[in-house]
C-alpha cells in the first residue's frame, strides 16, 4: 500500500511538472529549452501522454532564429517519433506515429509539423518505405487515418515533390482522396488533404496524351465538383462548415494543375450561380443561406487567386524580358572588347550604340506597359468589369443587411470575408467600401465575424496602408472588445503590422500597453513579445512612446495596480543614461499640467522606476517648483523617498552627495509645509460648505413662510435664532483663532422678540 501511494504521488508530481517544462520552452535561455526537450524525450520513452503534447508545443521552435535551437528540436522530434534511443523504428510504427501526430494537431501545430517533416525529408532522415506505408493507409484506411496519412504525404511532398508527382501516385491520389469514397462518406478532410498534396506537383505541362496528362484531366474534373460543393447537403450544417477548407485548398490546387485556371473558374461560378438561384429565368423568392454562403466564399477566393495568378504571370514576363535584355547587353559588351576601335569605324560603332540604347529603351517601356496592364486588371477587371464583378451589388446588399433579411451567421461571415477579399484586390474598391465594413463590424454580435474581419483588416493595411490609415483607431478599438478571440486576433494583426513597419506606432499604442494586464495569458504574452521586439531596435521606439502612454493612461479610469504593473514593465527597457535623464525632465514638466493629485502620483511613480544618476538629481533640483505643491500627498512623497533611497547607493562623488542632501532636505521640508497647508485648506473648504448649507437653509425657510403667521410663537422664533447662532459658532471654532484668556468679550443681549399678533395689536 505504501508503494502504491508513493507511486501515485510520483505520477501526480510528474504530471503537474509538465506545465512548468512547457513554459521552459518559451525561455530565452537555450539551456532551459534543451532541458525541457530532454524531459519530453524521456517521457516518451516511458510512454507518458505528456510527451506528445509537449513535443507539439516544442515544434513551434522550428521557426526560431537560432540554428542551435532548431537542431535541438529536430533531434528531439527524431528521438520521439522516428528513432528512439538511436534505433530507427519499423516503417509501420513511424507512419503510425506521424499519422497520430498530424491527426490530432491544430492548424498552427500543423505548420510546425510540416516544417519539421520537410527538414527531415530533405536530409533523408525518414526512410522511403514510410511513404509507401502512408500511401497504403491513404488508399485503404477509413476515416481520420486516411485524411491524416494523405496530409503527411503532402507535407513530405513539399520537400520532395516526387512523393506525389508521378502518374501512378496521382492516380492513387485521385481514387483515394477525390474519388467515390470521399463522395459517399462526405469526407471533406481527405479531399482537403488530397488538394494540399496536389499543390506540390510540378507546374510544367505534361505532354498531351501522356498518362500524367490524362490523370490530371480527371483530377481537374473532380476538383471542380468539390469546389462547387455538389456533395453538400443543405440540411446538414457540418457539411458546409467542413466544405470551406476543402474548397479553399481545391481552388489553390486548380491554379497549380490547370494551364488555364480562369476558364475552369468561370465554369465553377456559373454552375454555383445556377445551383443557388435556379436554372430557370424566373425570379426565385427564397435562396438557401448555406448555398449562398458557399457561393460567396468561392467568389472571394477565386478573385484573390486570380490576382495572385495575374501577378505571377507579370513577374514571369518581367523576368523573361530582363533576361533577354541582359543577354543583349552582354553580347554587345563582348563585341566591344573584341573589336578594336579604329578612327574610320568610330561612326559605325556609335550608330550601333545608339541602336542598342534605343532597343533597351523599348524594353523598359514594354516592362512599364506590362505593369500598367496588371494594375488595370486588378483595379477594374477582376472585381469590376469581369464576371465576378457582376455579383458585387448582391454582396454589398447582404453585408449591409439594412432590412435585416439575412440572419444566418454563416452567410454573414462568408459575405463579409468575400467583401474583404474583393477589397484586397482593388484600391478604389477598398477605399469606397471601408465605411461599410466598419459599420458591419460595429453592428454585429457575431464573435467569429468580428475576429475574422480583424485578420482581414491586417491584410488590407498591408496592401493599401494609406487607405486604411484613417481607420486605424477603429482597429485599435477592437483591443477593447469583450471577446477574448477578437482581442487576440487584433493584437496578433497589429503586432505583425508594427514589427513590419506597415503601421506607425502612434498614441493608440496605449491600447496595446493595456493588453499587458489582460485576463488572457496568450494576449499578455503577445503584448510582452511586441514591446520586447521593439526594444531591440536601435532607436528604441519605446522611449518615444512612453510620455504619451503615461499621459493617456493616467487619465483613464484604470486601477492603480494595473497602471503600475504596466509602467514597471515598460520602463525596464529604458537603459540608456541620456534617455533616462530626458525622461526625468519631460515627466517633471508634466506635473503642472496634471488635473488631479492621482495623476501626479502616477508620474512620481514612473520617476521612481527610472535609473537615477547625478544629472537626474540636478534636474530634480532645478525643476523643484514644478512638483513641490504635490509633495503633501503620501504616494507622491513615498515615490520621491524611494528615489532618494535608491540613488544614495550609487552616488560616489562628494558634489553629487551634497546635491542629494540638499534635495532631500527640500523634499522633506516641503512635505511638512504642504501637509499643514493641505489640512488648513481642507478645513476652510468644509467651512465654506457649511456656510453654503446654512445660507441655503435660510433661503428655503423664507420661501416656505406663509402669509398668515397666526400660529407662530415666541418660542419658535427663539429656536430659529439659536439654530443660526449655533451654526455660526461652529464655523468660528474651526476658522477663527481663539482670543487670549485675559480679554473678556461683552456679549450683547437681544431684547425679547414680540410676535406679529402683538405688534399688530399695538
Amino acid at each position: 500500500l505504501q508503494f502504491a501511494t508513493s507511486a501515485l504521488d510520483f505520477i501526480n508530481l510528474f504530471s503537474n511538472s509538465t506545465a512548468t517544462f512547457e513554459s521552459m520552452l518559451l525561455s530565452s535561455n537555450g539551456s532551459d529549452v534543451t532541458t525541457a526537450l530532454r524531459f519530453f524525450i524521456q517521457a516518451r520513452h516511458f510512454r507518458l501522454p505528456c510527451a506528445v503534447t509537449g513535443m507539439k508545443k516544442a515544434l513551434a521552435l522550428m521557426w526560431s532564429s537560432e540554428k542551435k535551437i532548431r537542431d535541438e528540436v529536430k533531434q528531439a522530434f527524431v528521438e520521439v517519433f522516428i528513432a528512439p534511443g538511436g534505433e530507427i523504428l519499423p516503417s509501420k510504427n513511424i507512419a503510425h506515429n506521424l499519422i497520430v501526430l498530424a491527426g490530432e494537431a491544430t492548424v498552427s501545430e500543423l505548420a510546425s509539423i510540416e516544417e519539421a517533416i520537410g527538414v527531415l525529408v530533405h536530409n533523408e532522415e525518414i526512410p522511403e518505405e514510410v511513404f509507401r506505408v502512408l500511401w497504403s493507409v491513404a488508399s485503404k484506411a477509413p476515416g481520420e487515418a486516411r485524411s491524416a496519412a494523405m496530409l503527411v504525404l503532402s507535407m513530405g511532398a513539399k520537400a520532395d515533390p516526387h512523393i506525389v508527382d508521378s502518374a501512378s501516385r496521382l492516380r492513387y491520389l485521385l481514387e483515394s482522396g477525390l474519388g467515390d469514397y470521399a463522395e459517399e462518406h462526405h469526407d471533406w478532410k481527405t479531399a482537403r488533404s488530397a488538394a494540399c498534396a496536389l499543390q506540390q506537383i510540378s507546374t510544367d505541362k505534361p505532354p498531351p496524351g501522356s498518362a500524367k496528362s490524362i490523370v490530371l484531366e480527371f483530377i481537374m474534373e473532380r476538383l471542380m465538383i468539390i469546389i462547387r460543393g455538389d456533395w453538400c447537403r443543405d440540411d446538414v450544417k457540418s457539411d458546409t462548415t467542413s466544405w470551406f477548407s476543402a474548397a479553399e485548398q481545391g481552388i489553390n490546387a486548380l491554379f497549380v494543375v490547370c494551364p488555364q485556371p480562369e476558364l475552369l473558374c468561370s465554369e465553377v461560378i456559373k454552375g454555383m450561380e445556377a445551383m443557388a438561384f435556379g436554372m430557370d429565368m424566373g425570379r426565385r423568392e427564397k435562396c438557401s443561406a448555406r448555398r449562398l454562403s458557399r457561393f460567396f466564399f468561392v467568389l472571394g477566393h477565386i478573385a484573390l487567386k486570380l490576382l495572385v495568378y495575374t501577378e505571377s504571370i507579370s513577374s514571369s514576363v518581367r523576368r523573361a524580358m530582363a533576361a533577354k535584355t541582359i543577354a543583349k547587353q552582354e553580347s554587345v559588351d563582348k563585341r566591344k572588347t573584341l573589336k578594336k576601335r579604329q578612327q574610320s569605324g568610330s561612326n559605325e560603332d556609335s550608330d550601333d550604340d545608339d541602336a542598342i540604347e534605343a532597343e533597351l529603351g523599348v524594353a523598359a517601356e514594354a516592362e512599364a506597359e506590362a505593369d500598367r496592364m496588371v494594375t488595370e486588371i486588378s483595379e477594374k477587371e477582376i472585381v469590376g468589369r469581369g464576371l465576378i464583378g457582376v455579383f458585387s451589388p448582391l454582396l454589398l446588399r447582404v453585408v449591409a443587411n439594412e432590412e435585416g433579411n439575412f440572419s444566418s451567421p454563416i452567410l454573414m461571415q462568408s459575405a463579409t470575408l468575400c467583401l474583404c477579399k474583393f477589397m484586397c484586390i482593388s484600391r478604389s474598391y477598398c477605399e469606397k467600401h471601408l465605411p461599410l465594413l466598419f459599420t458591419a463590424i460595429s453592428a454585429t454580435k457575431d464573435t467569429t465575424l468580428r475576429a475574422n474581419t480583424a485578420v482581414a483588416l491586417g491584410d488590407l493595411a498591408f496592401r493599401f496602408p494609406n487607405e486604411v490609415e484613417p481607420y486605424t483607431p477603429h482597429v485599435y478599438a477592437c483591443l477593447r472588445d469583450e471577446s477574448t478571440k477578437v482581442r487576440r486576433h487584433t493584437l496578433m494583426v497589429l503586432t505583425h503590422l508594427i514589427l513590419n513597419d506597415m503601421v506607425k506606432v502612434k498614441g493608440q499604442v496605449c491600447e496595446i500597453a493595456l493588453c499587458l494586464e489582460d485576463q488572457e495569458p496568450r494576449i499578455r504574452d503577445m503584448a510582452r513579445l511586441l514591446f520586447s521586439e521593439l526594444a531591440k531596435r536601435s532607436n528604441n521606439p519605446i522611449y518615444n512612446l512612453l510620455p504619451d502612454i503615461i499621459s493617456r493612461m493616467s487619465t483613464m479610469e484604470i486601477p492603480k495596480k494595473v497602471f503600475r504593473n504596466i509602467l514597471s514593465f515598460l520602463l525596464k527597457f529604458i537603459e540608456n543614461e541620456r534617455q533616462n535623464e530626458m525622461l526625468v525632465e519631460k515627466l517633471c514638466h508634466r506635473f503642472p499640467t496634471c488635473a488631479s493629485i492621482s495623476q501626479k502620483a502616477d508620474i512620481s511613480f514612473c520617476l521612481s522606476q527610472l535609473k537615477i544618476n547625478a544629472k537626474c538629481i540636478k534636474i530634480f533640483n532645478d525643476l523643484f517648483k514644478c512638483y513641490k505643491d504635490a509633495l503633501f500627498d503620501k504616494d507622491v512623497f513615498d515615490s520621491f523617498a524611494n528615489i532618494i533611497t535608491k540613488t544614495k547607493k550609487v552616488l560616489k562623488t562628494p558634489e553629487a552627495k551634497e546635491s542629494m542632501e540638499e534635495w532631500e532636505e527640500k523634499i522633506t521640508s516641503e512635505n511638512k509645509f504642504g501637509m499643514e497647508n493641505h489640512i488648513a485648506g481642507n478645513k476652510a473648504e468644509r467651512a465654506k460648505l457649511r456656510a453654503a448649507k446654512r445660507a441655503k437653509k435660510k433661503t428655503v425657510k423664507k420661501a416656505k413662510k406663509k402669509v398668515d403667521y397666526e400660529g407662530e410663537t415666541d418660542e419658535e422664533d427663539d429656536n430659529e435664532i439659536s439654530e443660526c447662532s449655533d451654526e455660526d459658532n461652529e464655523i468660528q471654532k474651526e476658522n477663527v483663532v481663539p482670543a487670549p484668556k485675559e480679554v473678556v468679550r461683552k456679549e450683547r443681549t437681544a431684547p425679547p422678540r414680540r410676535s406679529r399678533r402683538q405688534r399688530s395689536s399695538q
